[in-house]
């Protein structure tokens, strides 16, 4: 009896620091947890910051700036995006920012998200241009340059409406160009 006692006992025993032992290792996991969600919590509440504003706000580059300007004069005419609109930005993308045509269509794409996930209005142009204008790696013929740009996409399916000619004159007044 005193043999099954003691055999009782030290398999209690075993169990009962099993069971300490994985109350420990989940507590350790659980802390570690923990530490992973604060130390990632700076780079999530910039994503929710960034998150929270809309498209056109989200961009810093002024090539990826440009792309959304041409887009958002060829979606001015009210009309959706016609196929010669979308190869002649395509085509200025490669030409101008020597983009592999892969590169062009991605840029190009994600353009037309950001420009046809709102109205082409007048406050994101400005804010697109201001962003043109004040990059420091571009030169002051590219600005020139990006209104030619801008012209020859208003031009793609005929005259410009008067909401693309608006979205231009926004452009030519930030960037200090006389009509």
């Amino acid at each position: 009896m005193h043999i099954v006692f003691a055999i009782l006992t030290v398999l209690t025993a075993v169990a009962v620091w099993s069971w300490r032992l994985r109350m420990a290792r989940r507590g350790l996991d659980e802390l570690g947890q923990a530490a992973k969600t604060v130390a990632n919590a700076p780079r999530r509440l910039a994503f929710k910051w960034r998150a929270g504003r809309g498209g056109v706000e989200l961009i810093e580059d002024p090539r990826e700036a440009a792309a959304i300007m041409m887009m958002m004069v060829a979606l001015g005419r009210g009309a959706p995006l016609s196929a010669r609109q979308a190869d002649m930005i395509e085509a200025e993308i490669r030409t101008h920012f020597s983009f592999s045509v892969q590169e062009a269509e991605e840029l190009a794409a994600h353009a037309a998200w950001v420009a046809g996930s709102q109205l082409p209005g007048e406050e994101q142009m400005r804010r697109l241009s201001r962003l043109v204008v004040n990059a420091p790696q571009l030169s002051p013929k590219e600005v020139v340059d990006l209104d030619t740009i801008l012209v020859a996409v208003s031009e793609a399916e005929g005259l410009p409406t008067r909401a693309q000619l608006s979205l231009l004159q926004i452009y030519r007044d930030m960037a200090g160009l006389k009509t």
